[in-house]
């Protein structure tokens, strides 16, 4: 099945990311969307964000890590906050910021039944027990960013291997609202 052939080569793929250690010592959520929702909320915030994405427009995708399973929103200067960490085991491609997801917001192209894959998200041995969650950013560089969608719970890292995670029902995006601001715009006075 083509499904089942992008799957295993995703996992590959993010397994080459990972270090020496042996996969099986490690987690490695993959985040799936099996419905339109993900692309529906992209383009709530730019309805011109392209199907087919190329690399050099793709928003970029960043790992969280908790030790509790409550979101803790950005600071002003878009860290996390609280207990919540950069999930740098996540390390995708040269270049690449650690908890940066490789492939970054891709749409495209569309295999009858084939999800969305989000991302998948390198977990540590040392982190097992900790939830992950993904933010995606509205821009290709984090610092052109001024808004971002969040998971609205993270998912708890319990097994070692891949796994495949579809983000609804259980894992859907926040919607209250969709898009947050990192640092809100002033009001401007007249």
């Amino acid at each position: 099945m083509k499904i089942n052939r992008v799957l295993f080569i995703l996992v590959a793929f993010a397994a080459t990311f990972l270090s020496a250690e042996s996969v099986t010592e490690n987690s490695i959520p993959v985040f799936r969307d099996t419905t339109d929702t993900t692309r529906q909320l992209v383009w709530q915030e730019d309805p011109n964000y392209p199907f087919l994405t190329p690399i050099e427009k793709r928003w970029i995708i960043m790992a969280y890590l908790s030790d509790d399973n409550i979101i803790n929103p950005l600071s002003k200067k878009g860290k996390p906050t609280g207990d919540d960490i950069v999930n740098t085991y996540v390390t995708g491609k040269p270049g690449h910021m650690p908890g940066q997801v490789a492939s970054g917001l891709r749409f495209g192209p569309d295999v009858a039944g084939a999800p969305l894959i989000v991302g998948a998200a390198g977990i540590a041995p040392e982190y097992r027990g900790k939830y992950v969650y993904f933010r995606v950013f509205n821009a290709p560089r984090i610092e052109d960013a001024t808004k971002y969608m969040v998971f609205k719970k993270p998912f708890k890292v319990t097994e070692a291997g891949p796994l495949m995670v579809d983000l609804y029902p259980d894992y859907a995006w926040d919607t209250k609202p969709v898009w947050k601001w990192i640092k809100p715009p002033k009001n401007k006075c007249h």
